[in-house]
This record gives C-alpha cells, structure tokens and sequence, in this order.
C-alpha cells in the first residue's frame, strides 16, 4: 500500500507541478498582459495631458479670439456711431445748402426784379427828358403860335 501511496502521491505531485506550472504559465502570460496595459496606460496618460496643453492652448487662444472680437465690435460701434454723426452732419448741410439754393434763386430773381427796375427807371427818365425837351420847344415858339397850332389840332 505504501507503493501505491506513493504512487498516488507522486501522481497527484506530479498533477500538482502541472497545474502549478500552468497556473505559473498563466500568471506569466498575466503579467506580460498587465505590463502591456500598464504600458498602454502610460501611453494613454500622455496623450491625456498632451489633449489637456492643446485644449488650454485652445481655450486661450478662444479667450484671445473673444477679446479680439470683443474689440471689433467696439470699434464697429464707434465707427457706426461716428457715420450717425456724420450722416447728422450730411443732413445739416444738405438743409443749409438748400437754404442758400433758395437763397440764390431769390437772389437771381430779385436782380432780374432790380435789372427790369433799372430798365423802366431809365426808359422813364429818358420819356421826362424827351417831354421836357418838347415842352421846352412848345414853350419856345411863343404863345400866340401855340394857340393857333391848337385851334388848327396839332
């Protein structure tokens, strides 16, 4: 019985070491799968903190776009604001040079006015000269020679 314990012993020692041995190669093929996601982890890890510089990169430079834009638009604003005025300023001096339009159509019409004025007071003045002239010759050829002229209809 001894043999066949020791046989039996040895068997299941044996069946042991094989189990142990698989079990060793198991917990190798572990440990080799474990380093690999170990490394894999690492890797990963860098590319985590390389992904967060970009993103702070990004939301700087976003920050950055938004002052930027923030700025053109206020500069948009005061130049809307500066064409407002100036088109206040248009309109002030379009109502201005229509008034000084009409000023000078007023104006050339009142000189047409004064030139007519002018005209008639000359044409008067040389009408007075002329009866003047023939008043003067009535007068000169005597009383008795106008009297007959007139009782003759002339």
């Amino acid at each position: 019985m001894k043999a066949t314990n020791a046989r039996e012993e040895r068997a299941r020692a044996n069946a042991l070491q094989a189990q142990i041995d698989e079990l060793n190669a198991a917990l190798a093929v572990a440990n080799a799968e474990a380093d690999r996601l170990k490394e894999r982890v690492e890797a990963l890890s860098a590319e985590v903190v390389r992904a967060e510089r970009q993103a702070a990169g990004a939301e700087a430079r976003a920050g950055r776009a938004e002052a930027a834009t923030a700025g053109e638009r206020s500069r948009a604003d005061v130049l809307r604001d500066r064409v407002d005025g100036l088109q206040q300023d248009l309109l002030a001096s379009q109502a201005v040079a229509s008034e000084l339009m009409a000023g000078r159509a007023l104006m050339g019409m009142h000189a047409r006015e004064l030139a007519i004025a002018q005209h008639d007071t000359l044409a008067a003045q040389q009408a007075a000269a002329e009866l003047r002239q023939a008043d003067n010759a009535r007068k000169a050829r005597g009383l008795l020679t106008r009297l007959k002229a007139a009782w003759r209809g002339e």
